[in-house]
């Protein structure tokens, strides 16, 4: 039995077999009291952290890389890297998590679920057999009043071309209030991104979406026209793909500001958010950086792909001009910020979890007052709507 697993044992961390667990470069505190590890678990590195009342690796064992875990959660078998979880948690058997998913508090998944740079806010549940790499969703009120996935849907991010995109579904702005219309999408539904689906549409099962939705919309069947001898290495739709993708930086950049301005202050000094809230806004820089980078990568493919048709080519000029521009307001973009706005928010939720709240039923307890104020203004990539 390695030493760790003695000392988490001492300490009140529950190891039904501890012959069967191995503990990799974690110090010891940073797995907490009334944590449970079944059989076959494998925990490493020293970014590492569990909170109390956490349950790991039933039905199979799990791998734990790197992830920031909350306060009762339930991990089943599964795979998990490089991902921060929030209290209330919960993944069925099966989970591949990796590369910075950020999931909020009461988020729920069911059987093999695969996310990468995923962001799930408060309340979402998907369903089985998902694949949703490279997207966000928000919108509902509470557990039985959320956003959530059918089962069998997978979100395809890469187009023949060689490129990747992400979409978003809701808008932080509000979203962070939880008081927002829910999003369904259904069963066996397939999305190909860039999109942008308002909060209250319904995806029906079986739908094929490749394109964006406003608010309360009910899509079904499929948007795909049928083109015949087309030129599979012309990049179509580029200004559409483009504007979507800055909308989907701008949302991140609106979370991060979110983190850093008032889940932080607001939750400063509670000892297991001291810890999540900083690796969450890793995972949203490293999301990010890595969509900037995409959008640098397909300006560069923009221009040296040759379409032969007026229409395309003005497509693409439109499309490099609107890369071109928003780069400079992606990296300005804390001139968006109100910050008067923040700190009123992030004292009121502060004053409502002293009083023993969670944080969702703070946030609840402040929605009336505060979700009409702006405190994240647009950038330019909203002048560009192809909804």
């Amino acid at each position: 039995m390695q030493d760790i697993i003695r000392t988490l044992l001492d300490k009140g961390v529950r190891i039904p077999c501890p012959e069967a667990v191995s503990v990799d470069n974690i110090p010891p505190e940073r797995i907490c009291a009334r944590a449970t590890l079944y059989p076959g678990t494998c925990l490493s590195g020293p970014d590492t952290f569990i909170g109390e009342d956490t349950v790991i690796g039933q039905g199979g064992g799990a791998l734990i890389q790197n992830c920031q875990i909350g306060k009762g959660c339930t991990l089943m078998q599964g795979v998990y890297r490089d991902s921060t979880m929030l209290d209330g948690f919960n993944a069925r058997h099966g989970a591949e998590l990796r590369d910075n998913c950020l999931l909020e508090e009461d988020v729920s998944l069911g059987h093999t679920v695969g996310l990468k740079q995923t962001v799930f806010m408060t309340h979402v549940v998907a369903g089985s057999l998902i694949n949703f790499c490279d997207a966000l969703l928000c919108g509902g009120r509470s557990r039985k009043d959320h956003s959530e996935i059918g089962s069998c849907m997978a979100l395809y991010n890469f187009t023949p071309q060689g490129d990747k995109f992400a979409s978003y579904f809701g808008d932080v702005r509000t979203g962070v209030f939880l008081d927002d219309d829910a999003i369904f999408i259904g069963g066996q539904t397939q999305i190909v991104s860039p999109v942008h689906v308002g909060f209250g549409s319904v995806i029906a099962a079986g739908t094929k979406l490749s394109h964006s939705v406003s608010d309360h919309t009910f899509v079904t069947g499929c948007d795909a026209p049928l083109r015949q001898k087309e030129n599979s290495s012309v990049i179509r739709r580029a200004s559409e793909k483009t504007a979507t993708t800055l909308g989907y930086i701008q949302q991140l950049q609106a979370l991060k500001t979110w983190y850093q301005y008032v889940r932080q202050p607001a939750l400063s000094g509670i000892s297991h958010y001291d810890i999540l809230l900083p690796a969450a806004l890793r995972r949203l820089d490293a999301a990010i950086a890595e969509r900037v980078a995409r959008l640098e990568r397909f300006a560069k493919r923009l221009a040296n792909n040759t379409p032969t048709d007026a229409q395309t080519c003005t497509d693409h000029a439109q499309a490099r001009a609107m890369i071109k521009n928003a780069l400079n307001a992606i990296a300005n973009f804390r001139e968006n910020i109100d910050l008067n706005a923040l700190q009123s928010i992030a004292e009121d939720i502060r004053a409502a979890v002293q009083t023993e709240l969670s944080y969702p039923e703070a946030i609840h307890s402040i929605s009336d007052k505060h979700k009409s104020v702006t405190w994240f203004s647009s950038h330019s990539a909203d002048s560009y709507d192809y909804r």
